[in-house]
């Protein structure tokens, strides 16, 4: 396997708290119940703990929904909404409160059984009880409203909305509810809690923070965000961008984003994230898609084009593979006391077990997926930021699960403008006489969310470098990097993202697309790259292929990423 291929399993796993949570319902002594009302009929209301386990109970005909859990379970969790197509809508507020000017919405339980009753389904992205449960059923703890209506700050928002320290403590002197439920959102290591209490779990919030950076990029939230799944896109369409390319479609990325080896959704959860401390305590997981019609429903297309069986561009049907066992190393010994039969189960869309066998311990254990969504033309209209995917996963104690959610990603790739100071118009890239090449390029683009205006936003905060792709993938390392400075800190350190994507994005936020001011610029010095025997000794003529890449911040392993393909030619 070359190396920049092993990336897809090659980064830093960022644990996580989570607890599980039993889905048997015999076990439960806690009941919710609610309606929200015929067109809810299909959507899924979670009960998501402060630690990221989740219980899911599908509303009927009637919108009716009904949770059984434990009173464990239920102590500080929220309720929040998935609609019949597996995307996310937003919390259930339970109660709302004035408070002097402002109003304040309780969105946690306390740990007793509550009827809701019929419920008002706002399309804010958010649902409301029509009359206040009992203050013994829901935490006094609450969140600042956006309006006297109840709605949490970023109801509506996919969690992209800017929330101050004020009016974090805007709510602080709530009256009403029940005190002593424990919480944990000042906890960035809990993936169920709200750190910005802005109504969105971190788990389900695109900007976990509230500080309008996306966790994508976003350094002080990567332990919050580090289960969600990761996005890989790269080309070699020299007008993949939408600086460059100002007529730049939805149809012309789809075009891009549904021909295999292009795009892909990466799942990689370590084995701890799962809650677990022994070696062989998870036995397999798999990925529910409920009705995202590319990975679930009834005629699903994913491919998973990394399994425990081959890593290529072709991949298998991911509704029929059950997963397996694999040695990230295969010359070298399992872990010791690991189980090389766990990893198989009757589910498709499986994760398989790979062991990184290279360290002796439990933090060895991983479990992966590579998908690609196969929906051709049809890839913006069917894969979107809000897809939300149950973790389901076995334990002695039977199958427990946890949520996570397609983030806002680049859907375009960096666009480069010129090279050595000249339009750059496609062809190969040629370098000066000192085999330097200074390029200018545009930042990669994400679709905008909901209230942002236009289709696109040029991506802050990314952090950029180039791969040699020769017999063995290779970064390009810093000290191949000069003439950044105006735009760009050199990051520090020994990790593989360093060396990778050295070069951070000092512009943090993201911005309108298509101005000049939002060119980069850095010159790569080639020779120094692929080595300078080599170099020096190749005919003119001879070419190189290389990848200018922007990426994410390190993530459950990897990073998201953006890559175009590139042919240097001397």
């Amino acid at each position: 396997m070359k190396f920049y291929r092993s990336l897809l399993v090659g980064a830093v796993c960022l644990s996580a708290s989570i607890a599980a949570l039993p889905m048997n319902a015999n076990a439960a002594s806690v009941s919710i119940t609610g309606t929200l009302g015929q067109a809810a009929q299909g959507y899924k209301v979670l009960l998501v703990s402060s630690t990221g386990s989740a219980i899911v109970s599908t509303a009927n005909e009637a919108g009716k929904f009904d949770i059984s859990a434990s009173k464990t379970a239920v102590k500080g969790a929220t309720l929040q909404m998935v609609d019949a197509h597996n995307r996310y809508v937003g919390p259930i507020v339970l109660a709302k409160e004035s408070l002097g000017k402002k109003t304040c919405a309780h969105v946690k339980l306390a740990g007793a059984s509550v009827k809701l009753g019929t419920l008002k389904l706002s399309k804010l992205g958010y649902a409301i009880t029509k009359s206040r449960p009992k203050a013994s059923t829901f935490a006094r703890q609450s969140i600042v409203s956006g309006s006297t209506s109840g709605n949490p700050l970023a109801a509506g928002t996919g969690g992209i909305v800017k929330v101050s320290t004020a009016q974090k403590k805007a709510c602080v002197g709530s009256t009403v509810g029940t005190r002593g439920v424990r919480t944990f959102d000042a906890n960035p290591l809990v993936l169920g809690a709200d750190l910005d209490s802005d109504g969105l779990p971190n788990a389900l919030d695109a900007d976990d923070d509230g500080d309008q950076v996306i966790d994508a990029v976003d350094p002080t939230t990567t332990q919050t965000a580090a289960l969600n799944p990761w996005v890989s896109l790269r080309t070699s369409s020299s007008l993949f961008n939408a600086g460059l390319n100002p007529t730049l479609s939805p149809a012309d990325i789809a075009t891009v984003l549904g021909t295999p080896g292009n795009y892909a959704i990466q799942f990689f959860i370590g084995q701890r994230n799962f809650g677990v401390t022994g070696l062989n305590d998870v036995k397999y997981a798999w990925v529910d898609c409920g009705a995202l019609i590319y990975c679930g429903g009834t005629g699903p297309t994913a491919k998973n084009m990394a399994t425990h069986l081959i890593n290529n561009n072709t991949g298998v049907n991911w509704s029929t593979y059950n997963g397996g066992f694999k040695k990230e190393t295969t010359n070298a010994d399992a872990t010791p006391g690991l189980d090389t039969n766990l990893g198989t189960s009757t589910n498709g869309n499986s994760l398989y077990l790979m062991n990184r066998n290279g360290r002796q311990d439990p933090e060895s254990v991983y479990w992966l997926a590579s998908m690609f969504p196969n929906q051709g033309a049809n890839t913006l209209q069917t894969v979107k930021p809000g897809d939300v995917f149950t973790v389901r996963y076995n334990t002695s104690s039977g199958d427990s699960q946890i949520v996570m959610m397609v983030n806002p990603h680049a859907v375009t790739v960096p666009g480069l403008t010129k090279v050595n100071d000249v339009a750059y118009t496609g062809s190969a890239l040629t370098p000066d006489s000192a085999g330097k090449l200074k390029l200018d390029f545009y930042r990669p683009q994400r679709l905008t969310t909901t209230g942002e205006e236009g289709t696109y936003r040029d991506m802050g905060g990314l952090r950029y470098g180039v791969i040699y792709m020769g017999s063995q993938d290779t970064a390009c390392l810093p000290g191949a990097y000069s003439g950044y400075e105006s735009g760009f800190s050199l990051l520090a350190g020994d990790g593989m993202a360093e060396k990778l994507w050295p070069l951070a994005d000092t512009t943090t936020t993201d911005s309108v697309t298509g101005t000049s001011s939002n060119q980069l610029s850095f010159t790569l010095d080639l020779r120094a790259c692929i080595g300078a025997t080599t170099y020096d000794a190749a005919t003119a003529g001879t070419q190189w292929s290389i990848q200018l890449t922007g990426a994410g911040q390190s993530l459950t392993g990897g990073s998201n990423r953006a890559s175009l393909e590139l042919i240097v030619r001397k």
